[in-house]
């Protein structure tokens, strides 16, 4: 009876492992996924906080971080390629509130930010990275300073087939 048992578990044990093997070598899409490292998050005083984050985001496509702000709450932030050669950046809420411009070279390395919420605007504030360089990934370094009373939310794309 323990041999069967064995036997069984050996069995389900390999077929799992095999099953495994074949969805991820000849299922599925191989394409990279956008991530997110949080690198620091701190309180700054009684009414900031602040987010570092590093975002790896393939070739052709695109991360956002949102905020939930109210009215009049600012935000205050930069960011700067660590690797890669072009990043698009944008500051989206109803409309499209800012778009970084590119250097002279026709590329966007780094660019600083900062904005004041209105209700004209909306309350969802998206920063929108999107990797349009030629490299396979951009790495870009993402610091943001907001109202500790608004939410900040590093959203994770989802991935729809």
């Amino acid at each position: 009876m323990r041999r069967r048992l064995s036997l069984l578990a050996l069995s389900i044990a390999s077929a799992v492992l095999l099953m495994a093997g074949c969805s991820s070598s000849t299922g599925g899409s191989s394409a990279a996924k956008p991530s997110q490292e949080i690198l620091r998050k701190s309180v700054i005083g009684t009414d900031w906080q602040m987010y570092q984050i590093r975002l790896i985001i393939p070739q052709g496509q695109s991360y956002p971080l949102l905020l939930k702000l109210g009215e009049g709450d600012k935000v205050d932030g930069y960011f700067y390629l660590e690797k890669g050669s072009n990043v698009d950046f944008a500051i989206n809420a109803d409309n499209e509130i800012y778009h970084t411009t590119a250097n002279t070279t026709g590329k966007v390395s780094s660019d600083r930010f900062s904005f004041t919420a209105s209700r004209e605007q909306g309350t969802t504030y998206s920063l929108q990275f999107s990797s349009t360089g030629n490299t396979t990934q951009d790495v870009v370094f993402v610091k943001v300073m907001y109202p500790a009373k608004s939410s900040f939310a590093v959203f994770v794309p989802l991935e729809t087939k």
